[in-house]
């Protein structure tokens, strides 16, 4: 039976949540009914449990029911009570908002002039920001409206942080829209964006940072002057990445970064360098982590790219310290995996092959990689019986599984090319040009280059 969402979300909560989630609990203000803190207590020491499990004297299943719902709504409550608590200056302005309404004018003006100066001096200067400002603005003229100052109202200023605030987040969401479309291959209704942008068009608003990151990265996208304006956004990147949020800031590397890959697959080498200082930055500003974790494919690529510079040193620091931010579920692997790349780059051929043997890769395409691996390393080291077993595994390997798409023919080529290589008078030119021809026309094979480095001299 499928767990509860009460249970899950008391599974998925750290223990700081949770200890700070019982004291919520035993608050009378938030929860009234005793039983519902006795369910809480039960199932906070049987975090294995289900819904089905609850104790004997939450009685009748009716019950169970309304206790159960209780105590979801008192979680629910704590988790956007815990959000709220991220957002110190949006609760700023709702006590601003609350003392108005008591007619404690002088109070809330004294308490406007605390939540302005707090917002000054916070270093962030993001879409959150922004929101906030705009939303000072309307309490300072509403409380000029209470007390009688109509002339001395900041409509203006109030306008002016409207329309910056919308725009930020009418820019961030176009991006989306921008990246989900490459995907999808859907056209969307982009509603009053067309009109922002025309309307930003140089536009003093273009001098905010965050406005400036997300139209230029939104333009790069797009592909209109595309390289200026990813020059520009990683400029602002380069200069302001620590003043955004790191939701924002993770938005804003990942256009960045994919501007570049999408080069880099146009055969455009020097994005190579460029998506490597990329990943650099954003590793250094946190960027590239969401909730503490570096997705393991965001690791293989930083991987990748930097064993494609040569910049050894530099990438084994990364593996070994990175490492521990991968999800635990697939840590070793990913580690393993690319350390023996690492390994295999630099020529120690030994330690390569231990890491590549020391496990079965859950995922296909990363199993598929590694056993090529193994084989390259065979063919080098001259052990042609362990490269044939090795070949074989992996044709057997494709067979057993039937949805790889054109990934399955690549591989296929592969353990083709590489029998070939074997087979093949190293000695006569004219069996060597002729391997080197059909690997070179070869439609699909991302180990064309490693193959055509077996056949050297024309």
């Amino acid at each position: 039976m499928a767990s509860t969402p009460l249970i899950q979300i008391l599974r998925a909560l750290p223990a700081t949540s949770m200890r700070a989630l019982e004291k919520f609990v035993a608050s009378p203000y938030h929860v009234t009914h005793p039983e519902v803190l006795r369910l809480f207590g039960f199932l906070k020491s049987n975090p294995g449990g289900d819904a089905v499990l609850l104790p004997p004297e939450t009685g009748r299943p009716r019950r169970k029911y309304h206790l159960t719902n209780y105590l979801l709504e008192a979680v629910e409550k704590f988790l956007a009570l815990e959000t709220w608590n991220q957002r110190p200056h949006e609760q700023n302005v709702a006590t601003v908002a609350a003392l108005r309404r008591l007619h404690l004018d002088e109070i809330s003006a004294g308490m406007l002039r605390y939540a302005r100066k707090r917002l000054e001096s916070d270093l962030q200067r993001g879409s959150a920001y922004h929101r906030s400002d705009y939303l000072m603005h309307l309490e300072s003229y509403y409380l000029s409206q209470q007390e009688g100052r109509a002339r001395s109202a900041n409509v203006q200023e109030l306008s002016d942080a409207e329309d910056i605030s919308f725009i930020c987040e009418k820019l961030r969401t176009g991006c989306l829209l921008l990246s989900h479309q490459a995907v999808s291959k859907r056209e969307y209704n982009k509603g009053l964006l067309d009109n922002v942008l025309q309307f930003l068009n140089g536009h003093r608003y273009l001098e905010i940072p965050i406005i400036a990151a997300y139209y230029h990265g939104y333009f790069a996208q797009l592909g209109q002057d595309a390289d200026r304006h990813f020059d520009r956004l990683k400029q602002l990147l380069h200069g302001h990445a620590g003043y955004f949020s790191l939701a924002e800031t993770h938005d804003l590397y990942l256009m960045a970064i994919n501007f570049c890959i999408r080069r880099i697959n146009q055969a455009e080498e020097r994005y190579f360098r460029e998506v490597f200082e990329l990943y650099q930055s954003g590793l250094q500003h946190g960027a590239l982590l969401e909730n503490g974790i570096l997705s393991r494919w965001t690791y293989n690529n930083i991987a990748v790219t930097a064993l494609r510079l040569l910049e050894f040193d530099w990438v084994g620091r990364f593996l070994r310290d990175f490492a521990q931010f991968l999800p635990e579920s697939h840590r070793e692997a990913a580690f393993n995996f690319n350390i023996a790349r690492y390994y295999y780059d630099t020529g120690d051929y030994n330690q390569a092959m231990q890491h590549l043997l020391r496990m079965e890769y859950d995922d296909v395409l990363q199993n598929l990689a590694a056993k090529t691996m193994l084989c390259k390393i065979y063919y080098e080291l001259g052990e042609a019986d362990a490269l044939e077993n090795q070949l074989d595994s992996i044709h057997i390997y494709l067979r057993r599984k039937k949805v790889l798409g054109y990934h399955k023919e690549n591989y296929t080529a592969i353990v083709r090319f590489m029998r070939k290589l074997l087979a093949t008078n190293h000695h006569s030119a004219s069996e060597k040009e002729k391997l080197r021809r059909e690997i070179e026309q070869w439609p699909v094979l991302t180990e064309r280059e490693w193959l055509l480095r077996q056949l050297p001299d024309r």
